[in-house]
């Protein structure tokens, strides 16, 4: 028995799931349902700090392949996926933080749940987290997402100073990237981990910078290792404040506007228990 969702697989249309009990593969007794394909689409996009986006059907057409041919062995390979995300969704801060640069490193050496021998599955997810420098001394990986976020961070501080926000080109746009990249590479742990501290949990920072209390603001703005206010090109303020203490960074931005949780407070990964 095929479900719809894998019928349309056969006329070359992407599988669609429309609520979590849609069953997009049964093999005996064994089904494959849209929720547990879920844990896969979240997983990668903890990793990667961002959405798999448009290619969500690509991850959803190769499990159900995976399915097909062993179903077993995806069931247990899912819950194992399933453990490893709650896992990590389960911690916050830097501690969070550092454990998800862990798994980042592990993915893109082709060590984690989802690996070289996977197809298509690993190239959605090399391509989701982007990986820009990697230590494996520390056994940790910066992400695109990671810089980014960083980038949105230091507009967020030259905006609390009154400076307005980052406004960086294309061009410049490179210049910030190897200013984060050799940071990360000549830095200690401290610092890499600093650096992977603040993507997976943008969204949760700007949301609180908003609705913080202005003592609470300032309490941040007051902390942090801030570049003098300045009226120096955005670029000019990127990188003064790319050279300075991001470790303390950091720590202060969690201090002050935390805590923030891998993934939100969404239970992505467990409405209920575990298997022992």
């Amino acid at each position: 028995m095929i479900a719809v969702a894998l019928l349309l697989l056969g006329c070359g249309r992407d599988p669609v799931c429309s609520a979590p009990t849609d069953e997009l593969a049964q093999a005996g007794h064994a089904v494959l349902t849209c929720h547990e394909v879920e844990w896969v689409v979240d997983y990668i996009g903890l990793l990667a700090a961002r959405s798999v986006g448009r290619d969500r059907p690509r991850v959803l057409r190769a499990v159900i392949e995976r399915f097909e041919d062993d179903p077993a062995a995806t069931a247990a390979w899912l819950q194992q996926v399933r453990a490893a995300g709650w896992s990590l969704t389960a911690q916050g801060g830097l501690a969070g933080a550092e454990a998800r640069a862990e798994r980042v490193w592990a993915a893109q050496a082709g060590m984690d749940l989802i690996r070289p021998e996977d197809g298509d599955l690993y190239s959605v997810q090399k391509r989701a987290i982007s990986v820009w420098s990697v230590s494996d001394d520390d056994k940790i990986a910066l992400s695109e997402a990671d810089i980014e976020a960083w980038i949105q961070y230091a507009s967020l501080c030259r905006e609390a100073q009154q400076g307005g926000v980052l406004r960086i080109s294309v061009a410049d746009r490179l210049s910030v990237y190897r200013m984060i990249r050799e940071r990360f590479t000549a830095g200690p742990r401290a610092v890499r981990v600093a650096l992977s501290a603040v993507g997976p949990y943008w969204g949760g920072v700007g949301d609180a910078w908003r609705v913080a209390p202005y003592e609470r603001q300032q309490e941040w703005v007051q902390a942090a290792p801030l570049p003098p206010a300045m009226t120096a090109t955005s670029l000019g303020y990127a990188g003064a404040l790319f050279e300075g203490d991001l470790a303390k960074h950091a720590e202060v931005l969690h201090g002050a506007l935390g805590p923030f949780m891998l993934g939100g407070r969404a239970p992505m990964f467990r409405e209920e228990p575990l298997p022992h």
